[in-house]
């Protein structure tokens, strides 16, 4: 049984997140999770301590639970039962690691409504969250199908950390997955081809069975298939990517802001799977 730990606000983004979360529970074995934190900015504190300290806790705590009911209710007739959401009151990212490291989860799971807006997107997954969180991280931006997946590899890159992480997930379902091998170059049209029409950038393996990880994720008896891109533009690549329920790719811990694999991430409009490498 997969252990997913969803956040939720009282908003869409965490609509579409919860939604999509209990549509994966229709292909593999998942329990769901939620948890909200609500957060208070300094300002937000009231003085002292104690009795008047609690009170105001109690009160916030009591609202945000209102809140997070309210939605849990409008998305019950498309999830299955759920536990109780665990509510508390911090700073955000403390305690979601917490959380994640201390319950040992499979996968993190929040929402984020879909925007052309790069900067937002590499601000997020280099936050402290998503740098540290202990298990991969799907950010769902819009309701979709997970019928297709599409595990982006980087040229020179190591597979491993992308496929551990795909299979710790989806190794009980028959989800079928695009293995795509993928680089960037400064000039000339975007090329694609499948296996049996290798890119001209890699004709060797034309000729070549199956790869590593190809083989690794047939193991689990899934649906796979290797096509090579050759793409000047991450923004065309992502956008290419639409017809896929998940997407996912890994990000060195270490990424600057030139990293083009976050602005491909940021481009496309399903959810994606992120792990670290």
């Amino acid at each position: 049984m997969i252990k997913a730990l969803v956040s939720l606000d009282a908003d869409l983004a965490s609509s579409i997140v919860l939604r999509y979360a209990c549509r994966l529970t229709e292909r593999i074995e998942m329990n769901l999770q939620t948890m909200h934190v609500e957060e208070v900015d300094h300002e937000g504190y009231p003085p002292g301590s104690g009795w008047v300290r609690s009170t105001w806790e109690k009160g916030l705590l009591q609202t945000a639970q209102e809140e997070i009911a309210q939605l849990l209710n409008a998305e019950k007739p498309f999830c299955p039962p759920l536990d109780d959401p665990k509510i508390s009151i911090g700073e955000r990212e403390e305690e979601l690691l917490r959380e994640l490291e201390d319950e040992g989860y499979d996968v993190f799971m929040e929402g984020v409504l879909y925007s052309f807006n790069a900067t937002n997107f590499f601000k997020k997954v280099q936050s402290k969250l998503y740098r540290y969180a202990p298990c991969p991280i799907i950010l769902v931006k819009n309701l979709v199908n997970v019928e297709k997946v599409a595990l982006l590899l980087e040229d020179h890159s190591d597979w491993r950390p992308l496929v551990s992480a795909f299979l710790k997930i989806f190794h009980q379902s028959d989800t079928v997955v695009d293995l795509i091998h993928f680089t960037f170059q400064k000039t000339g049209r975007a090329r694609t081809g499948k296996r049996a029409h290798a890119s001209p950038a890699r004709p060797e393996r034309a000729e070549q069975g199956p790869g590593e990880a190809a083989r690794a994720l047939m193991e689990i008896g899934g649906s796979v298939e290797e096509r090579w891109v050759i793409q000047e533009s991450p923004a065309e690549f992502g956008a290419s990517l639409e017809d896929y329920g998940l997407v996912g790719a890994c990000i060195s811990r270490d990424a600057g802001k030139k990293s083009r694999i976050p602005e491909l991430l940021s481009r496309v409009p399903s959810a994606v799977l992120l792990c670290r490498q």
